[in-house]
């Protein structure tokens, strides 16, 4: 039996890595000489700069979920989709595409004092379409009060940043 988990293991292990582009692509890449880019054309500044405009256009359509009513955490939410929308990396996004999800949920830290702190727990998914399963990519918890939810938007937008740079081949 332990012999037959192990050549299971070993299959899915190697299936994994040939299945993952990045590794996939690396010996046809060693295998090639790098031959010497061609001279482009006078008219090649203007397509230079388009091709220049066109990773900084592409930004990372995000989704942002939270249906919870204390006051803390709808402001946390509110800051994150305000500070979303200014982002020069990411754009808010309701349509059916590709996207990041934050799926945040909020809840006070003690109920009989609503405006001090709130707990919230916040998910990262990935949406291929609506109607579609989506994919765990990360979460975390913690606490915010009312005087730091500005730096923990920000904190959570970052981490956003970091995970669509890591899964960006899921776009």
């Amino acid at each position: 039996m332990p012999h037959l988990c192990r050549a299971v293991l070993l299959v899915l292990t190697v299936l994994a890595c040939s299945a993952h582009p990045a590794l996939a692509q690396v010996p046809a890449q060693e295998a090639k000489p790098k031959a010497a880019p061609p001279q482009a054309a006078p008219a090649a500044p203007e397509a230079a700069a388009k091709k220049a405009d066109e990773p900084a256009a592409k930004k990372t359509p995000v989704a942002i979920e939270h249906d919870d009513s204390d006051p803390v955490g709808a402001r946390l939410a509110y800051r994150l989709k305000e500070q979303l929308g200014r982002s020069a990396l990411m754009v808010p996004s309701n349509r059916d595409e590709k996207k990041l999800v934050i799926v945040i949920k909020t809840r006070e830290e003690f109920p009989g004092r609503p405006n001090l702190c709130s707990i919230y727990a916040v998910s990262w998914l990935f949406s291929s379409r609506e109607g579609a399963l989506k994919y765990y990519l990360a979460s975390e918890a913690g606490i915010v009060d009312a005087g730091g939810v500005d730096q923990t938007a920000e904190a959570l937008l970052g981490r956003t940043d970091k995970l669509a740079s890591t899964y960006g081949y899921l776009f």
